[in-house]
């Protein structure tokens, strides 16, 4: 262990480093172990966690740089309103809960005065202001944002736009079946719609902490060989940007009590980890928590502009937003909103019509208890007691797994859930002049899904769609489940599972999808070398394998047969949708279900088998390569990779393989755009014995955001190999 001085520490506080660089503090208390895991975030993420605020805040144009995608998120974020109602949400804490949130914060302050100025807060000329528990619940609002509520934003944008396009309306709703089935197009088609956010701005939000995919499941111990309860986690995000978003620690305080895994800098929340009774990792749920409203609106009143209510006119609230920006004059944004939502533009930019209003339950009071259930989680004496704790979470929706010492396991899930008035499921946007349509409160936490013991002996979640037989739509996006369906499969497979098996399993590239597919497929192909390699592959995307190539090919040429006609979604608009540019993972499941439908028939009457032979066709004139040839990144730096001075500096690696693909337990997947190549890989490997006092852990990076330390991505060549590090309390 190499000793970490605290220079002037408020509380009693030991740390140091094992040899893997991951801090461990110990102290007397559980306040005192928070204080030092505040210090060291500052210590080692100080820029992350800094520059995370600011932009959150919609601060960034004003702290970090005057950039156009910068201030474009500005006025993302002012207009969302993360920024508002913290002190409201501080003041509602416990008296406890707000001593843990002020020990922390301790910490973090007095890790900023003690860390010298790292080279992006040198180069961004930023100044740092203290850290204080509306900032931790800002983060927090940021990581439930920032992942499912923008993404369901997207799909839900994505659906008006295929209709303002002319997409067919009999293919839209065959393809969306059941959600559009009662979706007024007309009404639809009369909306006025804001720009889309640029690429440059996109990008920069999915930099941010989230919560957006991942695997996690729990074996009991009957169905393992050491007799305890196994529990594996890895939480699904950007991984290709160094530093790593999650940041590893351990804490250990009074008698034998301690908490270890992966900790988000800024909040002192441990988002996959284990203490001596239990363990737990995390899935995002995709709840569906954000509504679009259609807004019928007029200029007049005292605040310049009306919405209707009935037949009566009310005036909006407006709030001026003063954005800052660098070396130049502010702009003041004006935003609209009411009971229902925050309007999606300025209204004169359209004048009179209908306009989308923007509603997020995490906007709501109470959302600051959110991070409450972090905390108290490490308090929870078993999976039972645990999953009563995460069920009253507000944000995000989560599916919490649980396995504990005595080898009970358990899944919760949790989150705010609107009672839609209506009927309506939610993905597309109703009149919100109409008050039946208007959120009816929440959804009773008693009605969320949850498992405890099941039968079978393990549980296991992987993003799937989780809406309880006869209960709320609580996803209303069209989700796949083959990742989940792969881990299951493997897991009934085992009936005395060991820790190795587990890590087989992350590493698992085998794909329930691509075969489900050929067995539609194949008995349409002609005979040749493309059906016959086909035939053969064992539907594992292995780096070198070039039968997953040439799968991936016929697949897109699929979608593009399949919906890229006229008379479909277009064959442009199919070649986006269906790229690494473009993914639309909703579209894609929706596509599948017709591609994988018996019948031999399409829904428009042209004949399935004869467009899967055209698709063979061209697919044959595509013949070549390897899978690490067309699914490959490089590590490149968070603050400073996409500049000229960083690649002149080597912050960008070599090209690097990423095995796995979208449907994959080990999700390897690239997106890539003309300026930037992203990531969707796990982001933390994390399995566990519970009966064991240790964890095995990996992660794309390292402790330091420091380029030049050797700690800056000491642990990726394991993430890239498979090979796994001993974390414990004795290290």
């Amino acid at each position: 262990m190499k000793p970490i001085a605290v220079p002037n520490p408020a509380r009693r506080v030991n740390i140091a480093r094992d040899e893997n660089g991951v801090p461990h503090v110990r102290s007397q208390t559980w306040l005192d172990a928070l204080y030092g895991l505040g210090f060291m975030h500052a210590l080692d993420r100080g820029a992350q966690l800094l520059f995370s605020r600011s932009v959150a805040s919609g601060r960034g144009c004003e702290q970090i740089a005057n950039s156009p995608e910068l201030l474009e998120t500005d006025r993302f974020f002012r207009r969302i309103g993360l920024h508002q109602g913290l002190d409201r949400e501080v003041d509602l804490l416990s008296e406890q809960h707000r001593s843990e949130l002020n020990a922390y914060c301790e910490g973090v302050n007095e890790g900023l005065m003690s860390m010298p100025t790292s080279l992006p807060i040198w180069a961004t000329g930023f100044h740092p202001t203290l850290w204080n528990p509306q900032a931790v619940l800002l983060i927090g609002k940021l990581l439930s944002f920032g992942g499912l509520a923008i993404s369901q934003m997207q799909n839900e944008r994505m659906i008006v736009e295929l209709i303002h396009a002319g997409v067919d309306e009999t293919l839209l709703r065959e393809l969306f079946s059941p959600r559009l089935d009662d979706v007024d197009f007309d009404l639809l088609r009369r909306v006025h719609m804001t720009n889309q956010m640029s690429d440059d701005a996109l990008e920069l939000l999915s930099d941010l902490p989230r919560l957006a995919g991942s695997n996690a499941w729990a074996v009991s111990g009957q169905r393992s060989a050491s007799g305890g309860a196994l529990l594996a986690s890895d939480p699904h995000l950007e991984v290709n940007r160094l530093p790593a978003i999650w940041y590893e620690a351990v804490l250990a305080w009074d008698d034998g009590q301690y908490v270890m895994g992966a900790t988000l800098p800024g909040c002192p929340l441990f988002a996959v980890a284990r203490t001596p009774r239990l363990a737990w990792g995390v899935t995002y749920m995709k709840g569906d928590t954000v509504d679009y409203f259609i807004e019928d609106c007029r200029p007049g009143g005292e605040t310049g502009w009306q919405y209707r209510r009935s037949g009566t006119w009310h005036d909006f609230v407006r709030r001026d937003e003063t954005i800052g920006r660098k070396s130049a004059e502010p702009v003041v944004m004006p935003v609209y909103e009411n009971p229902q939502g925050v309007l999606d533009g300025n209204p004169e930019q359209f004048g009179s019509g209908l306009q989308l209003s923007l509603a997020w339950s995490g906007n709501h009071e109470g959302f600051g208890q959110a991070i409450t259930t972090w905390l108290d989680v490490i308090k929870a004496p078993s999976a039972a007691s645990a999953m009563d704790v995460a069920a009253t979470c507000a944000q995000p929706t989560l599916c919490w797994v649980f396995a504990d010492r005595e080898n009970h396991i358990g899944l919760q899930s949790c989150g705010r859930f609107p009672v839609r008035g209506g009927g309506h499921s939610g993905l597309t946007p109703i009149p919100a002049w109409e008050p039946r349509n208007h959120w009816q409160g929440w959804v009773d936490h008693r009605k969320l899904p949850r498992q405890y013991d099941p039968p079978c002996g393990f549980l296991a979640t992987a993003n799937e769609a989780m809406n309880p037989d006869g209960g709320p739509l609580l996803v209303s996006q069209l989700l796949p489940s083959w990742r989940k369906q792969r881990i299951e499969q493997r897991l009934a497979e085992l009936p005395q599972a060991t820790l190795d098996d587990m890590q087989n399993l992350q590493y698992d590239v085998c794909s329930v999808h691509a075969r489900k597919l050929l067995d539609a497929i194949l008995p349409e192909l002609p005979e040749g070398p493309l059906k016959d390699e086909l035939a053969a592959w064992d539907c594992c995307y292995d780096p070198d394998s070039p039968e997953a190539v040439v799968f991936q090919r016929l697949y897109r040429q699929l979608l593009i047969e399949l919906l890229g006609h006229d008379h479909g979604i277009g064959w442009r608009r199919m070649v986006y949708l269906a790229s690494r540019v473009g993914f639309s993972a909703m579209l894609l499941i929706s596509a599948d279900r017709l591609l994988l439908d018996p019948s031999p028939t399409l829904w428009d009457g042209r004949d399935k088998g004869e467009l899967i032979r055209r698709a063979a066709s061209q697919t044959e004139q595509q013949m070549g390569g390897v899978w690490s040839d067309v699914n490959n990144f490089h590590f490149t730096d968070r603050f400073f990779g996409n500049h000229q001075v960083g690649r002149m500096l080597g912050y960008n690696s070599r090209k690097i393989a990423m095995p796995g693909c979208n449907t994959t337990p080990f999700q390897g997947h690239v997106l890539q755009t003309a300026t930037r190549e992203s990531t969707f890989a796990p982001s933390y490997h994390f399995v566990t014995d519970v009966s064991q006092d240790e964890a095995w852990t990996n992660l794309p990076g390292g402790p330091s955001e420091n380029r030049f330390s050797k700690l800056y991505k000491n642990d990726v060549t394991r993430w890239l190999t498979g090979e796994y590090k001993r974390l414990a309390v004795d290290c």
